[in-house]
């Protein structure tokens, strides 16, 4: 993930908080002089990580630890002061409120010697890094933006369809493991290229731990390809579209079998995860994969991309001002360019959480996932009809769905971040 450093950068980061202790130690500086010293090491520390792309969250935690385990104990207390205002609670958790109140005790030197000084507090900041599974039980009562990023449902020809199981689903069952099940019991995805031949899909992996204290070892979710040969599905790899430890899921394909699509948080994102788009090279390799820009992706989660014909994308979105939850969006997305992003509004989007838009084979018809209704728990599928405007790619090059709902949407813009090789 995005806030796992690597042992190199957090080495660097201990490093750095012994070379700052020592020269409190033995400079002859006056106290101002130091002070703005320290402040200016804090800061550099900051932007360092920040500018690997790594949250605030995550880089507050590792310096103040860091500085923890040398004892530069009033440096650990501004980095936890930190933490605590990032924090939605104001408060730290039981862990780290331990060692801030015994930072606090030694940067103040209350008393002498406690019980906390017997504290093996390596192994208690290690076990703060470990893998952290989720408890898929108790998924609802997760922030907004945890809740359903492992949902997906089947793809076939470019399309969603909402069944139990699909053929190519079943084929890659052995390789996909029933561990990828949601709390639904809805299986990770698969999209297919037009002509069957190959298949994308995501799967949970655990990232090999780094040695050191801070080795962050995690779950995340990387997109693979498997390729058909003789009737069975083989040459199973995955897709180097996001670094290793960030996360690349929900895959979607357009109907040409030219462009992939996905959700990824790796650094340099809006928000949390946002909607990247990969060309896919005759030889089957990916181009560089493009932040469809401001226009597609919010400083919250953007999710579960679909895109119908070669150009037009759904998405579902939590950090734009809609209905309420996450809501579903349109847009078109060129060769060069990105169409503003359209809120299709209701019956499709409701006050709670709507996302994973679908359409059946059959033209004005589609399903949306949802919570709505009296049973906020329990995520359904939503029938909707829209206006049956489908033409064919020969007639009216993509299918014009901004038209078939009612949407006026001409603005276009060429973005930094999206450009077509």
């Amino acid at each position: 993930m995005k806030n796992a450093l690597t042992y190199n950068v957090l080495f660097a980061c201990v490093f750095s908080c012994c070379c700052s202790s020592m020269t409190a130690q033995y400079s002859s500086s006056s106290n101002a002089t130091e002070i703005h010293q320290a402040t200016n090491k804090r800061m550099d520390n900051y932007q360092y990580l920040k500018k690997q792309g790594y949250k605030d969250k995550a880089i507050f935690e590792d310096l103040g630890n860091a500085n923890f385990l040398n004892k530069n104990y009033d440096t650990a207390l501004f980095w936890y002061d930190k933490l605590k205002e990032v924090n939605s609670s104001g408060t730290l958790n039981k862990n780290y409120q331990k060692r801030y109140d015994y930072a606090m005790t030694k940067s103040q030197n209350i008393g002498s010697a406690t019980s906390s000084d017997n504290n093996d507090w390596v192994a208690q900041i290690e076990s703060d890094y470990k893998v952290k599974k989720q408890n898929s039980k108790n998924i609802l009562d997760q922030p907004l933006t945890q809740r359903y990023r492992e949902l997906d449902f089947q793809r076939k020809d470019g399309q969603f369809i909402v069944d139990d199981q699909t053929i190519v689903e079943n084929e890659l069952r052995t390789f996909l493991g029933e561990e990828n099940e949601d709390h639904n019991g809805y299986k990770m995805p698969v999209a297919v290229t037009p002509d069957g031949r190959t298949a994308y899909f995501s799967k949970k992996v655990e990232v090999k731990p780094l040695y050191g204290v801070f080795s962050k070892s995690e779950e995340v979710h990387k997109i693979y390809r498997a390729e058909k040969v003789s009737g069975e599905w083989k040459n199973i790899k995955e897709v180097a579209v996001a670094p290793k430890h960030a996360s690349a899921m929900h895959p979607s394909i357009s109907s040409d079998g030219k462009r992939l699509f996905f959700a990824s948080n790796m650094p340099g994102t809006f928000g949390e995860y946002d909607i990247y788009v990969s060309a896919i090279r005759k030889d089957g390799s990916m181009g560089v994969a493009k932040n469809l820009g401001q226009k597609v992706n919010t400083k919250k989660d953007d999710l579960y991309p679909n895109v119908v014909g070669t150009n037009t994308l759904f998405f579902a979105s939590e950090g734009r001002k809609g209905q309420g939850g996450l809501d579903v969006y349109m847009t078109q997305v060129g060769q060069k360019h990105v169409d503003l992003a359209v809120n299709l509004g209701s019956p499709i989007n409701s006050n709670e959480d709507d996302f994973a838009i679908s359409f059946t084979s059959d033209n004005g018809k589609g399903y949306v996932m949802s919570n709505r209704g009296n049973n906020k728990s329990t995520v359904e599928k939503v029938a909707f009809t829209y206006a049956n405007k489908r033409q064919t790619e020969e007639e009216n090059g993509d299918y014009r769905t901004l038209e078939a709902f009612n949407v006026d949407s001409k603005a276009r813009y060429t973005s930094n971040l999206f450009e077509e090789d």
